[in-house]
Protein backbone atom coordinates (compact mmCIF):
# COMPACT_ATOMS: atom_id res chain seq x y z
CA UNK A 1 0.00 0.00 0.00
CA UNK A 2 1.26 3.68 -0.61
CA UNK A 3 0.50 6.38 1.02
CA UNK A 4 -0.67 10.02 -0.32
CA UNK A 5 1.03 12.03 2.04
CA UNK A 6 4.00 12.70 -0.10
CA UNK A 7 1.57 13.92 -2.90
CA UNK A 8 2.73 17.42 -1.85
CA UNK A 9 6.50 16.93 -2.89
CA UNK A 10 5.76 15.97 -7.13
CA UNK A 11 6.72 18.15 -9.16
CA UNK A 12 3.00 18.66 -10.71
CA UNK A 13 0.40 20.99 -9.45
CA UNK A 14 -1.76 19.57 -6.70
CA UNK A 15 -5.58 19.87 -9.09
CA UNK A 16 -3.60 18.01 -12.08
CA UNK A 17 -2.50 15.46 -9.16
CA UNK A 18 -6.03 14.60 -8.23
CA UNK A 19 -7.34 14.26 -11.51
CA UNK A 20 -4.05 11.71 -12.45
CA UNK A 21 -5.13 9.58 -9.39
CA UNK A 22 -8.70 9.49 -10.44
CA UNK A 23 -7.70 8.49 -13.95
CA UNK A 24 -5.95 5.54 -14.61
CA UNK A 25 -4.67 4.01 -18.31
CA UNK A 26 -4.90 0.82 -19.82
CA UNK A 27 -3.68 -1.12 -22.59
CA UNK A 28 -6.76 -3.54 -23.35
CA UNK A 29 -4.58 -6.48 -24.73
CA UNK A 30 -7.85 -8.37 -25.94
CA UNK A 31 -7.87 -6.20 -28.72
CA UNK A 32 -5.54 -5.93 -31.59
CA UNK A 33 -5.39 -2.18 -31.38
CA UNK A 34 -2.73 0.01 -30.57
CA UNK A 35 -4.45 2.96 -28.69
CA UNK A 36 -4.66 3.12 -25.22
CA UNK A 37 -8.16 2.78 -23.15
CA UNK A 38 -8.60 6.11 -20.77
CA UNK A 39 -11.05 4.44 -17.71
CA UNK A 40 -12.32 7.08 -15.15
CA UNK A 41 -11.45 5.19 -11.82
CA UNK A 42 -14.20 6.34 -9.21
CA UNK A 43 -13.02 6.92 -5.60
CA UNK A 44 -14.59 5.51 -2.41
CA UNK A 45 -13.35 7.32 0.55
CA UNK A 46 -13.40 5.54 3.92
CA UNK A 47 -13.13 7.47 6.97
CA UNK A 48 -11.90 5.00 10.18
CA UNK A 49 -9.01 2.62 9.65
CA UNK A 50 -10.09 -0.12 11.81
CA UNK A 51 -11.97 -3.30 11.84
CA UNK A 52 -14.88 -2.19 9.60
CA UNK A 53 -13.24 0.08 7.47
CA UNK A 54 -10.62 -2.27 6.87
CA UNK A 55 -12.88 -5.00 6.19
CA UNK A 56 -14.78 -2.82 3.75
CA UNK A 57 -11.87 -2.27 1.81
CA UNK A 58 -11.10 -5.43 1.50
CA UNK A 59 -14.75 -6.20 0.42
CA UNK A 60 -14.43 -3.45 -2.26
CA UNK A 61 -10.88 -5.28 -3.55
CA UNK A 62 -12.52 -8.81 -3.00
CA UNK A 63 -15.98 -7.67 -5.23
CA UNK A 64 -14.70 -4.95 -8.00
CA UNK A 65 -14.85 -6.10 -11.70
CA UNK A 66 -13.51 -2.79 -12.80
CA UNK A 67 -10.86 0.57 -11.45
CA UNK A 68 -11.24 1.28 -8.34
CA UNK A 69 -9.50 3.63 -6.28
CA UNK A 70 -10.02 3.18 -2.48
CA UNK A 71 -8.23 5.66 0.24
CA UNK A 72 -8.55 4.95 4.00
CA UNK A 73 -8.05 7.81 6.14
CA UNK A 74 -6.53 6.74 9.51
CA UNK A 75 -6.58 8.27 12.59
CA UNK A 76 -4.73 7.85 16.33
CA UNK A 77 -4.71 4.00 15.96
CA UNK A 78 -3.00 1.38 14.17
CA UNK A 79 -4.18 0.89 10.46
CA UNK A 80 -6.00 -2.28 10.50
CA UNK A 81 -6.34 -3.31 13.90
CA UNK A 82 -8.20 -0.34 15.57
CA UNK A 83 -8.50 0.35 19.16
CA UNK A 84 -9.71 -3.28 20.18
CA UNK A 85 -6.98 -5.07 18.10
CA UNK A 86 -4.13 -3.25 18.26
CA UNK A 87 -3.50 -3.84 22.09
CA UNK A 88 0.00 -5.63 22.21
CA UNK A 89 -0.69 -7.12 25.35
CA UNK A 90 -1.03 -10.93 25.04
CA UNK A 91 -3.55 -11.61 28.23
CA UNK A 92 -5.95 -9.29 26.39
CA UNK A 93 -7.85 -12.24 24.88
CA UNK A 94 -10.97 -12.03 22.58
CA UNK A 95 -14.47 -12.69 23.36
CA UNK A 96 -15.69 -14.74 20.90
CA UNK A 97 -14.44 -18.51 20.36
CA UNK A 98 -11.62 -18.34 16.93
CA UNK A 99 -14.31 -20.65 15.04
CA UNK A 100 -17.01 -17.46 14.99
CA UNK A 101 -14.31 -14.98 14.04
CA UNK A 102 -13.59 -14.99 10.16
CA UNK A 103 -13.58 -11.57 8.73
CA UNK A 104 -15.97 -12.92 5.89
CA UNK A 105 -19.32 -14.04 6.00
CA UNK A 106 -19.43 -15.88 2.89
CA UNK A 107 -15.90 -17.92 4.28
CA UNK A 108 -16.95 -18.82 7.75
CA UNK A 109 -13.50 -20.95 8.73
CA UNK A 110 -11.10 -18.32 7.30
CA UNK A 111 -10.03 -17.14 10.53
CA UNK A 112 -9.30 -20.41 11.70
CA UNK A 113 -7.50 -22.20 8.45
CA UNK A 114 -5.42 -18.61 8.82
CA UNK A 115 -4.43 -20.09 12.61
CA UNK A 116 -3.23 -22.83 11.22
CA UNK A 117 -0.26 -21.04 9.26
CA UNK A 118 0.25 -19.87 12.68
CA UNK A 119 3.49 -22.44 13.94
CA UNK A 120 2.21 -21.48 17.62
CA UNK A 121 -0.83 -23.16 17.14
CA UNK A 122 0.73 -26.61 14.87
CA UNK A 123 0.31 -28.95 18.49
CA UNK A 124 -3.28 -27.73 18.92
CA UNK A 125 -6.00 -30.36 17.56
CA UNK A 126 -8.70 -29.07 15.40
CA UNK A 127 -11.37 -29.29 17.73
CA UNK A 128 -9.52 -27.42 20.20
CA UNK A 129 -8.30 -24.46 18.16
CA UNK A 130 -11.97 -23.38 17.13
CA UNK A 131 -12.97 -23.40 20.46
CA UNK A 132 -10.06 -21.51 21.84
CA UNK A 133 -10.18 -17.22 22.49
CA UNK A 134 -6.96 -16.16 21.01
CA UNK A 135 -4.99 -12.96 21.84
CA UNK A 136 -6.68 -9.77 20.29
CA UNK A 137 -2.90 -9.03 19.09
CA UNK A 138 -2.86 -12.06 16.97
CA UNK A 139 -6.17 -11.12 15.38
CA UNK A 140 -5.45 -7.86 14.19
CA UNK A 141 -2.29 -9.10 12.86
CA UNK A 142 -4.77 -11.30 11.16
CA UNK A 143 -6.95 -7.84 10.20
CA UNK A 144 -3.24 -6.17 9.11
CA UNK A 145 -2.67 -9.43 6.95
CA UNK A 146 -6.22 -9.29 5.03
CA UNK A 147 -5.45 -5.89 4.20
CA UNK A 148 -1.85 -6.37 2.96
CA UNK A 149 -2.89 -9.15 0.45
CA UNK A 150 -6.25 -7.39 -0.67
CA UNK A 151 -4.98 -3.97 -1.08
CA UNK A 152 -1.57 -4.14 -1.43
CA UNK A 153 0.26 -4.52 -5.30
CA UNK A 154 1.34 -8.41 -5.28
CA UNK A 155 -2.13 -9.55 -7.02
CA UNK A 156 -2.10 -7.90 -10.74
CA UNK A 157 -5.57 -9.57 -10.78
CA UNK A 158 -6.51 -6.69 -8.73
CA UNK A 159 -8.45 -3.65 -9.85
CA UNK A 160 -8.23 -1.57 -6.68
CA UNK A 161 -5.84 0.79 -6.18
CA UNK A 162 -5.45 1.40 -2.29
CA UNK A 163 -3.70 4.60 -0.29
CA UNK A 164 -3.67 5.05 3.17
CA UNK A 165 -3.61 8.66 4.60
CA UNK A 166 -2.85 9.43 8.51
CA UNK A 167 -4.87 12.25 9.18
CA UNK A 168 -8.18 12.93 10.61
CA UNK A 169 -11.27 13.79 8.94
CA UNK A 170 -13.19 17.19 9.68
CA UNK A 171 -15.31 17.79 6.65
CA UNK A 172 -17.47 15.94 3.93
CA UNK A 173 -18.51 18.79 1.41
CA UNK A 174 -21.26 17.53 -1.06
CA UNK A 175 -19.93 18.02 -5.07
CA UNK A 176 -23.78 18.39 -5.98
CA UNK A 177 -25.67 21.53 -5.53
CA UNK A 178 -28.86 19.80 -5.24
CA UNK A 179 -30.29 18.41 -2.25
CA UNK A 180 -30.02 14.19 -2.36
CA UNK A 181 -27.61 14.61 -5.41
CA UNK A 182 -25.29 11.73 -6.08
CA UNK A 183 -22.60 13.64 -7.57
CA UNK A 184 -19.91 12.80 -4.65
CA UNK A 185 -18.19 14.81 -1.68
CA UNK A 186 -14.91 15.94 -0.84
CA UNK A 187 -13.22 15.13 2.21
CA UNK A 188 -11.57 17.65 3.92
CA UNK A 189 -8.83 16.57 6.55
CA UNK A 190 -6.82 18.30 9.09
CA UNK A 191 -4.15 18.38 7.32
CA UNK A 192 -3.50 16.86 4.69
CA UNK A 193 -5.23 17.78 0.93
CA UNK A 194 -8.91 17.26 0.27
CA UNK A 195 -10.08 14.00 -1.06
CA UNK A 196 -12.80 13.87 -4.42
CA UNK A 197 -14.36 10.50 -3.78
CA UNK A 198 -18.02 9.27 -5.73
CA UNK A 199 -18.59 7.43 -2.34
CA UNK A 200 -17.70 7.90 1.51
CA UNK A 201 -17.62 5.76 3.94
CA UNK A 202 -18.20 6.77 7.36
CA UNK A 203 -16.33 4.04 9.49
CA UNK A 204 -15.64 6.06 12.50
CA UNK A 205 -15.84 3.19 15.05
CA UNK A 206 -16.95 4.54 18.43
CA UNK A 207 -17.11 8.24 20.20
CA UNK A 208 -13.78 8.93 22.46
CA UNK A 209 -15.21 8.52 26.11
CA UNK A 210 -17.44 11.25 27.63
CA UNK A 211 -15.82 13.50 29.72
CA UNK A 212 -16.57 13.13 33.31
CA UNK A 213 -16.88 15.91 35.81
CA UNK A 214 -13.67 17.59 37.04
CA UNK A 215 -11.41 15.35 34.30
CA UNK A 216 -10.41 18.56 31.93
CA UNK A 217 -8.25 19.78 35.43
CA UNK A 218 -6.74 16.47 35.79
CA UNK A 219 -5.27 16.50 31.89
CA UNK A 220 -2.02 17.05 32.83
CA UNK A 221 -1.74 14.93 36.12
CA UNK A 222 -0.36 11.69 35.95
CA UNK A 223 -2.43 10.28 38.40
CA UNK A 224 -4.95 10.54 36.01
CA UNK A 225 -5.55 8.53 32.54
CA UNK A 226 -8.40 9.48 30.71
CA UNK A 227 -7.50 6.86 28.25
CA UNK A 228 -7.20 3.41 29.03
CA UNK A 229 -5.15 2.28 25.78
CA UNK A 230 -2.40 4.64 26.73
CA UNK A 231 0.43 3.22 28.57
CA UNK A 232 -0.92 3.49 32.01
CA UNK A 233 1.23 0.40 33.32
CA UNK A 234 4.49 1.60 32.53
CA UNK A 235 4.58 3.48 35.99
CA UNK A 236 2.54 1.85 38.46
CA UNK A 237 2.06 3.21 42.11
CA UNK A 238 3.70 0.87 44.62
CA UNK A 239 2.15 -2.40 46.10
CA UNK A 240 0.84 -0.11 49.29
CA UNK A 241 -1.12 1.80 47.07
CA UNK A 242 -4.59 2.02 45.11
CA UNK A 243 -5.99 1.79 41.70
CA UNK A 244 -9.22 2.90 41.53
CA UNK A 245 -11.00 2.01 38.10
CA UNK A 246 -14.31 3.51 36.68
CA UNK A 247 -16.17 1.42 35.16
CA UNK A 248 -16.65 -2.18 35.16
CA UNK A 249 -17.18 -3.28 31.36
CA UNK A 250 -14.56 -5.08 29.13
CA UNK A 251 -11.87 -2.48 29.12
CA UNK A 252 -11.85 -2.52 33.08
CA UNK A 253 -11.71 -6.62 33.11
CA UNK A 254 -8.70 -5.54 30.18
CA UNK A 255 -7.19 -3.04 33.33
CA UNK A 256 -7.36 -5.81 36.00
CA UNK A 257 -6.14 -8.80 33.87
CA UNK A 258 -3.22 -6.47 32.84
CA UNK A 259 -2.37 -5.50 36.19
CA UNK A 260 -2.22 -9.08 37.59
CA UNK A 261 0.08 -10.29 34.44
CA UNK A 262 2.57 -7.86 36.07
CA UNK A 263 2.26 -9.60 39.40
CA UNK A 264 0.89 -6.00 40.70
CA UNK A 265 -0.86 -7.10 43.89
CA UNK A 266 -2.01 -3.65 45.42
CA UNK A 267 -5.58 -2.82 46.46
CA UNK A 268 -8.18 -2.05 43.21
CA UNK A 269 -11.68 -0.75 42.94
CA UNK A 270 -13.83 -0.44 40.46
CA UNK A 271 -16.99 1.54 40.16
CA UNK A 272 -19.98 1.53 38.08
CA UNK A 273 -23.61 2.31 38.27
CA UNK A 274 -24.65 -1.06 38.24
CA UNK A 275 -21.63 -2.89 39.77
CA UNK A 276 -21.46 -5.65 37.19
CA UNK A 277 -19.09 -6.81 36.00
CA UNK A 278 -19.10 -9.55 32.69
CA UNK A 279 -20.33 -12.74 32.76
CA UNK A 280 -18.00 -16.18 31.81
CA UNK A 281 -18.35 -18.18 28.14
CA UNK A 282 -20.15 -21.72 29.08
CA UNK A 283 -21.33 -25.09 26.57
CA UNK A 284 -24.97 -24.65 26.12
CA UNK A 285 -27.71 -27.06 25.01
CA UNK A 286 -29.69 -27.05 21.80
CA UNK A 287 -32.64 -25.17 22.93
CA UNK A 288 -35.61 -23.37 21.00
CA UNK A 289 -35.93 -19.88 20.01
CA UNK A 290 -37.71 -17.78 23.00
CA UNK A 291 -39.43 -15.85 20.51
CA UNK A 292 -41.53 -17.86 17.58
CA UNK A 293 -40.51 -16.59 14.36
CA UNK A 294 -43.62 -16.63 12.67
CA UNK A 295 -43.50 -12.89 11.31
CA UNK A 296 -45.46 -11.01 14.17
CA UNK A 297 -44.28 -8.05 15.67
CA UNK A 298 -44.06 -8.39 19.07
CA UNK A 299 -43.71 -5.40 21.95
CA UNK A 300 -41.35 -5.41 24.39
CA UNK A 301 -43.46 -6.09 27.38
CA UNK A 302 -44.19 -9.18 25.20
CA UNK A 303 -41.15 -10.38 24.59
CA UNK A 304 -39.62 -9.74 28.11
CA UNK A 305 -42.38 -12.01 28.97
CA UNK A 306 -41.20 -14.38 26.59
CA UNK A 307 -37.45 -14.63 27.24
CA UNK A 308 -38.25 -14.65 31.32
CA UNK A 309 -40.53 -17.55 31.01
CA UNK A 310 -37.41 -18.99 28.69
CA UNK A 311 -34.84 -18.33 31.24
CA UNK A 312 -37.17 -20.17 33.90
CA UNK A 313 -37.34 -22.99 31.79
CA UNK A 314 -33.76 -23.37 31.43
CA UNK A 315 -32.84 -22.95 35.34
CA UNK A 316 -35.39 -25.74 35.24
CA UNK A 317 -33.36 -28.09 33.78
CA UNK A 318 -30.16 -26.75 35.37
CA UNK A 319 -28.94 -24.51 32.00
CA UNK A 320 -27.81 -21.04 32.04
CA UNK A 321 -30.47 -18.80 31.19
CA UNK A 322 -27.94 -16.68 29.22
CA UNK A 323 -29.11 -19.30 26.41
CA UNK A 324 -32.34 -17.44 25.78
CA UNK A 325 -30.40 -14.04 25.08
CA UNK A 326 -28.12 -16.29 22.73
CA UNK A 327 -30.70 -18.01 20.78
CA UNK A 328 -31.32 -14.21 20.05
CA UNK A 329 -28.22 -13.07 18.13
CA UNK A 330 -29.25 -13.78 14.54
CA UNK A 331 -32.51 -12.04 15.08
CA UNK A 332 -31.56 -9.26 17.46
CA UNK A 333 -32.13 -6.27 14.90
CA UNK A 334 -34.94 -8.02 13.74
CA UNK A 335 -36.48 -7.16 16.78
CA UNK A 336 -34.91 -3.86 17.91
CA UNK A 337 -35.81 -1.96 14.86
CA UNK A 338 -39.87 -3.00 15.58
CA UNK A 339 -39.60 -1.55 18.59
CA UNK A 340 -41.26 2.00 19.20
CA UNK A 341 -39.03 4.87 20.18
CA UNK A 342 -40.47 4.74 23.73
CA UNK A 343 -40.26 0.65 23.92
CA UNK A 344 -36.55 1.03 22.96
CA UNK A 345 -35.48 4.09 24.96
CA UNK A 346 -37.26 1.91 27.74
CA UNK A 347 -35.09 -1.31 27.41
CA UNK A 348 -32.29 1.10 27.43
CA UNK A 349 -33.11 2.43 31.16
CA UNK A 350 -34.51 -1.06 32.74
CA UNK A 351 -33.12 -3.92 31.22
CA UNK A 352 -29.54 -2.78 29.30
CA UNK A 353 -27.18 -3.11 31.59
CA UNK A 354 -28.26 -7.09 32.35
CA UNK A 355 -28.58 -7.81 28.78
CA UNK A 356 -25.17 -6.32 27.89
CA UNK A 357 -23.87 -8.54 30.99
CA UNK A 358 -25.43 -11.62 29.62
CA UNK A 359 -24.22 -10.94 26.05
CA UNK A 360 -20.94 -9.13 26.02
CA UNK A 361 -19.18 -12.17 28.01
CA UNK A 362 -15.72 -13.26 28.47
CA UNK A 363 -13.45 -15.66 28.25
CA UNK A 364 -12.71 -18.33 30.96
CA UNK A 365 -9.07 -17.46 31.63
CA UNK A 366 -10.09 -14.12 31.68
CA UNK A 367 -13.23 -14.51 33.83
CA UNK A 368 -11.00 -16.94 36.37
CA UNK A 369 -8.35 -14.34 37.07
CA UNK A 370 -10.89 -11.90 37.89
CA UNK A 371 -12.76 -14.27 40.07
CA UNK A 372 -8.94 -14.64 41.66
CA UNK A 373 -9.32 -11.38 42.51
CA UNK A 374 -12.53 -10.49 44.28
CA UNK A 375 -11.84 -13.90 46.61
CA UNK A 376 -8.43 -12.91 47.16
CA UNK A 377 -10.00 -9.28 48.19
CA UNK A 378 -7.83 -7.64 46.25
CA UNK A 379 -10.64 -6.29 43.92
CA UNK A 380 -13.33 -4.59 45.41
CA UNK A 381 -16.70 -3.63 42.99
CA UNK A 382 -18.44 -0.31 43.99
CA UNK A 383 -22.16 0.14 42.94
CA UNK A 384 -22.16 3.88 42.55
CA UNK A 385 -22.48 7.11 40.34
CA UNK A 386 -19.70 9.15 40.58
CA UNK A 387 -20.35 12.67 40.97
CA UNK A 388 -16.78 14.17 40.33
CA UNK A 389 -13.06 14.32 40.06
CA UNK A 390 -10.48 16.23 41.58
CA UNK A 391 -6.60 16.55 42.44
CA UNK A 392 -6.03 15.93 45.93
CA UNK A 393 -2.69 16.53 47.58
CA UNK A 394 -2.17 12.41 48.11
CA UNK A 395 -3.97 11.22 44.97
CA UNK A 396 -7.18 11.72 43.19
CA UNK A 397 -10.42 11.86 44.82
CA UNK A 398 -13.25 10.76 43.77
CA UNK A 399 -16.59 11.87 44.95
CA UNK A 400 -19.95 9.72 44.34
CA UNK A 401 -23.16 8.80 45.60
CA UNK A 402 -24.00 4.71 46.25
CA UNK A 403 -27.00 2.57 45.59
CA UNK A 404 -28.51 4.07 49.40
CA UNK A 405 -28.41 7.93 48.01
CA UNK A 406 -25.17 8.62 50.26
CA UNK A 407 -22.01 10.80 49.35
CA UNK A 408 -18.74 8.93 49.34
CA UNK A 409 -15.06 9.95 48.72
CA UNK A 410 -12.64 7.69 48.14
CA UNK A 411 -9.24 8.59 47.03
CA UNK A 412 -6.90 6.61 43.96
CA UNK A 413 -3.28 6.78 43.72
CA UNK A 414 -3.94 6.07 39.97
CA UNK A 415 -7.57 6.55 38.27
CA UNK A 416 -7.92 4.66 34.93
CA UNK A 417 -11.13 5.79 32.88
CA UNK A 418 -12.86 2.74 31.99
CA UNK A 419 -16.74 4.20 31.32
CA UNK A 420 -16.33 3.58 27.70
CA UNK A 421 -17.45 5.35 24.75
CA UNK A 422 -19.98 8.89 24.90
CA UNK A 423 -23.06 7.69 23.74
CA UNK A 424 -24.90 10.60 22.52
CA UNK A 425 -23.63 12.17 18.83
CA UNK A 426 -25.93 15.49 18.74
CA UNK A 427 -23.37 17.01 20.93
CA UNK A 428 -20.64 15.22 19.50
CA UNK A 429 -17.28 16.38 20.00
CA UNK A 430 -15.81 15.47 16.64
CA UNK A 431 -15.65 18.19 14.21
CA UNK A 432 -16.71 15.79 11.58
CA UNK A 433 -20.12 14.76 12.79
CA UNK A 434 -21.11 18.57 13.63
CA UNK A 435 -20.34 19.89 10.40
CA UNK A 436 -22.22 16.42 8.92
CA UNK A 437 -24.95 17.86 11.31
CA UNK A 438 -25.11 21.04 9.84
CA UNK A 439 -24.31 20.91 6.53
CA UNK A 440 -27.50 18.41 6.85
CA UNK A 441 -25.88 15.58 5.00
CA UNK A 442 -26.22 13.42 8.58
CA UNK A 443 -28.21 13.41 11.77
CA UNK A 444 -28.02 11.69 14.84
CA UNK A 445 -30.36 8.35 14.81
CA UNK A 446 -33.64 8.78 16.72
CA UNK A 447 -31.73 7.00 19.88
CA UNK A 448 -28.83 9.81 19.36
CA UNK A 449 -26.57 6.96 19.96
CA UNK A 450 -25.49 7.10 15.96
CA UNK A 451 -26.07 8.05 12.51
CA UNK A 452 -29.27 7.37 11.08
CA UNK A 453 -29.11 5.39 8.22
CA UNK A 454 -30.65 3.59 5.39
CA UNK A 455 -31.87 -0.22 4.98
CA UNK A 456 -28.61 -0.20 2.96
CA UNK A 457 -26.41 1.79 4.74
CA UNK A 458 -27.00 5.06 2.96
CA UNK A 459 -26.78 8.01 5.40
CA UNK A 460 -29.78 10.31 6.65
CA UNK A 461 -29.42 13.73 6.62
CA UNK A 462 -32.00 16.48 6.86
CA UNK A 463 -35.88 16.10 6.62
CA UNK A 464 -34.81 12.49 6.14
CA UNK A 465 -33.31 12.31 2.83
CA UNK A 466 -30.73 10.07 2.10
CA UNK A 467 -27.29 11.64 1.33
CA UNK A 468 -26.86 9.37 -1.83
CA UNK A 469 -22.92 9.80 -1.74
CA UNK A 470 -22.55 9.16 2.17
CA UNK A 471 -22.34 5.38 3.92
CA UNK A 472 -21.89 4.43 7.49
CA UNK A 473 -21.21 1.33 9.10
CA UNK A 474 -19.93 0.48 12.31
CA UNK A 475 -20.62 1.01 16.26
CA UNK A 476 -22.28 4.57 15.16
CA UNK A 477 -25.23 2.28 13.85
CA UNK A 478 -25.85 1.00 17.68
CA UNK A 479 -29.09 3.19 17.91
CA UNK A 480 -30.14 2.12 14.62
CA UNK A 481 -29.63 -1.75 14.88
CA UNK A 482 -28.28 -2.53 18.70
CA UNK A 483 -26.16 -5.81 17.98
CA UNK A 484 -23.71 -3.41 15.74
CA UNK A 485 -19.93 -3.87 17.71
CA UNK A 486 -19.11 -7.28 17.29
CA UNK A 487 -17.39 -9.23 14.22
CA UNK A 488 -20.49 -11.25 13.34
CA UNK A 489 -22.44 -8.54 12.84
CA UNK A 490 -19.63 -5.74 11.67
CA UNK A 491 -17.93 -7.91 8.69
CA UNK A 492 -21.70 -8.83 7.43
CA UNK A 493 -22.04 -4.79 7.22
CA UNK A 494 -18.34 -4.28 5.73
CA UNK A 495 -19.65 -7.13 3.15
CA UNK A 496 -22.68 -5.43 1.98
CA UNK A 497 -21.50 -2.20 1.84
CA UNK A 498 -18.92 -2.83 -0.57
CA UNK A 499 -21.43 -4.06 -2.60
CA UNK A 500 -23.54 -1.83 -2.28
CA UNK A 501 -21.31 1.46 -3.07
CA UNK A 502 -20.05 -1.11 -6.37
CA UNK A 503 -23.71 -0.62 -7.16
CA UNK A 504 -24.50 -4.51 -7.05
CA UNK A 505 -26.84 -6.72 -5.89
CA UNK A 506 -26.30 -7.51 -2.59
CA UNK A 507 -25.52 -11.11 -1.77
CA UNK A 508 -27.15 -11.62 2.03
CA UNK A 509 -24.96 -14.66 3.68
CA UNK A 510 -27.19 -16.15 6.78
CA UNK A 511 -25.31 -16.76 9.81
CA UNK A 512 -25.40 -21.22 11.30
CA UNK A 513 -27.07 -20.90 14.52
CA UNK A 514 -25.18 -22.88 16.38
CA UNK A 515 -25.26 -25.07 19.91
CA UNK A 516 -22.61 -24.06 20.90
CA UNK A 517 -22.72 -20.86 22.49
CA UNK A 518 -19.72 -19.50 22.87
CA UNK A 519 -20.25 -16.31 20.86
Amino acid sequence: MQSVANRSNRDWCPALSRILLRVCVFFDTSRSTSHHEFVVMPTTAIIGGGFSGTLAAVNLARFATSPQRVVIVNSGRPFGRGTAYGTTRGEHLLNVAARNMSAFPDQPTHFFEWLRSRSEFDAIDDHTLREMFIPRRIFGDYIRGMATHYLGTADPRSHVQCEVVEDSAVDVIPRGVEPGSNQGGVVMLENGEPIEAESVLLATGNQPPAGLPGAKKLANDRRYCGNPWKDWHANLPGEDQHIVILGTGLTAVDVIVTLRNKGWNGKVTAISRNGMLPQRHFRGIEWPHAVPDDGQTRSLKELVKLIRSDCERLRGVSQNPAIAVDKLRGRTQQLWKALSLEERQLFLKKYSADWNVIRHRIAGPIHDAITDALDCGQLTITPATIESLASGEHGIEIQMVERDGSSKQIEGDLVINCTGPKSRFSDSALPLYRNLFERGLARPDDMDMGIAVTEDFTVLGKDDLPTPFLHAIGPILKGTLWESIAVPELRQQAYLVAQSILHQEPVVVSSLDTTEYCI
